[in-house]
């Protein structure tokens, strides 16, 4: 099983090989979000607020991860499953420890 920050590292891995820039910039009050992938001058960039939790960071890249072509970048097993699933929003531990879904 891998922690939350091994998660990350490889939310953020996978999309730079994706080929995406992934930027740590403070997003303006207004905006109410924490980031984002948005295409900046013909690149894909994902913007993650340095001040978000690190559930939160995870999500954001999670999302973006599932917008875009991942089926030939390795993930682990855990990772993968969330992409597959769309109930970990509410519930950021999931994000630090994925039930077995034998075990449910």
């Amino acid at each position: 099983m891998v922690n939350l920050a091994q998660q990350l590292d490889a939310l953020e891995r996978a999309l730079t090989r994706l080929g995406i820039i992934v930027l740590e910039e403070e997003l303006p009050d207004e905006a109410h979000i924490d980031g984002g992938l948005c295409t900046i001058g013909g690149e894909l960039v994902i913007y993650v607020s340095p001040t978000a939790p690190p559930w939160r960071r995870a999500e954001v890249l999670l999302n973006a991860l599932r917008r875009l072509p991942h089926g030939d970048v390795w993930l682990p097993p855990e990772i993968r499953r969330l992409l597959h699933s769309d109930d970990f929003c509410d519930n950021p531990v999931r994000l630090v420890r994925l039930e077995d879904e034998e075990e449910r």
